[in-house]
């Protein structure tokens, strides 16, 4: 995410070759929740012939078996350069909850940290004067380190790379974009989270940008979800229809999804999970569209049976099912009072949704946890 004063990074753009190494970081160990496993990794890569290290977090399901499709989400960038190093994976963008929301559709989650983030070799790829072909050499360096990836993270016994999408939010759904560009095998579709450009005090963006967009729009050959809430203070309404019109122009196949504002600058709410909340159901939508792996809509029925509650109450378990981790369910001993809530924690959403099902005066209990049933019949 680019916000506040302009860039000064430098740019480099390569082409890509990857090798086939991990380097362990951290032994696997189990997520927050424990329906998931996450593991640390450094990846070996060349980009332009330089042997580069890679900062990964993977996140999966613990129950996950065989083969899964990759989904890879590209941070954003931090409002100041001198802030990349402390970068996190897992606490910040995109953040451990974002991973844990796709690795409970299915998906093997996977974020990498490009170069100058976290404990990535450095340095950042993205320096150059004030420009109109500054913005794309970013997303071209940003896209370099996740092609990179691919050939190294496809070499994984869990990892499907005939079935990859690419994801990201700001800078890193502009990346994503980037990548898609290229039309890399495997590469089903790309979920654009509020990514285009966004360079503060920089003239030249206005003139980049359908430029840009129809150069990225007429080579892409995949499907694209963008989604932008209508108060994003990064891009404007104008500018989004502007990146719209040249990408989609240009002939790529575009659904364009404009949601409510979101507190007071919705680049940075759809991260929250009031935003997440309205976006997953979008995403949601989209993979099923195209046959990507998402939970399953039948899981509404089997919810709906262990609760013992008719098919009047189908809208309420299936926004259940759709909302952001982390999440539970609460109810009462007669069977008619259900309570759900997301937070950041578990522990916060248990107590959360306890207390709003306790409010009528009945005792509750935790019975499902994420999109994991525990209670009893």
């Amino acid at each position: 995410m680019i916000s506040g004063t302009a860039f000064r990074w430098h740019t480099f753009c390569a082409a890509v070759i990857a090798t086939t190494m991990f380097a362990t970081l951290a032994t696997t160990a189990p997520a927050k929740a424990s329906d998931l496993i996450q593991e640390r990794q450094y990846l070996r890569v060349k980009i332009g012939g330089r042997d580069v290290r890679l900062e990964a977090l993977f996140v999966k399901r613990a129950d996950a078996k065989g083969r899964l499709p990759i989904v890879f989400f590209n941070h954003g960038r931090p409002a100041y350069s001198e802030m990349s190093l402390d970068h996190s994976l897992a606490n910040n963008d995109p953040g451990i909850n974002l991973l844990a929301d796709m690795a409970r559709r299915g998906w093997l989650a996977v974020a990498i940290h490009r170069r100058g983030f976290g404990q990535s070799d450095g340095p950042v790829q993205s320096d150059s004067p004030c420009a109109v072909d500054s913005y794309m050499a970013w997303m071209n360096a940003d896209a370099d380190d996740i092609e990179a990836s691919i050939p190294v993270v496809a070499k994984r016994a869990d990892a499907d790379a005939s079935r990859m999408i690419a994801m990201g939010g700001s800078a890193g759904g502009a990346a994503s974009l980037a990548l898609a560009a290229r039309n890399p095998p495997g590469l089903a579709a790309v979920i654009n989270l509020a990514g285009g450009e966004h360079w503060s005090g920089c003239a030249a963006i206005r003139d980049s940008i359908p430029i840009d967009f129809a150069n990225l729009g007429g080579r892409s050959r995949i499907p694209n979800l963008w989604v932008f809430a209508k108060n994003d203070l990064n891009h404007p309404l104008d500018q989004i229809e502007v990146m719209r019109s040249a990408f989609a122009g240009a002939g790529a196949d575009l659904k364009l999804v404009l949601l409510e504002p979101i507190g007071e600058d919705g680049h940075t709410g759809l991260y929250t999970i009031a935003g997440r909340a309205q976006w997953l159901v979008e995403i949601d939508n989209f993979l099923r569209a195209h046959n990507l792996p998402t939970w399953p809509i039948s899981s509404v029925d089997v919810v709906l049976q262990k609760l013992q509650w008719p098919a009047s109450q189908r809208t309420y378990v299936q926004a259940y099912l759709a909302a952001p981790g982390e999440k539970a369910l609460a109810r009462a001993a007669s069977k008619q009072n259900v309570s759900y809530r997301t937070a950041s924690t578990l522990d916060d959403a248990r107590k959360r949704a306890l207390d709003a099902c306790q409010q009528k005066g009945e005792p509750c209990i935790i019975v499902m946890e994420d999109d994991r049933w525990i209670g009893s019949q």
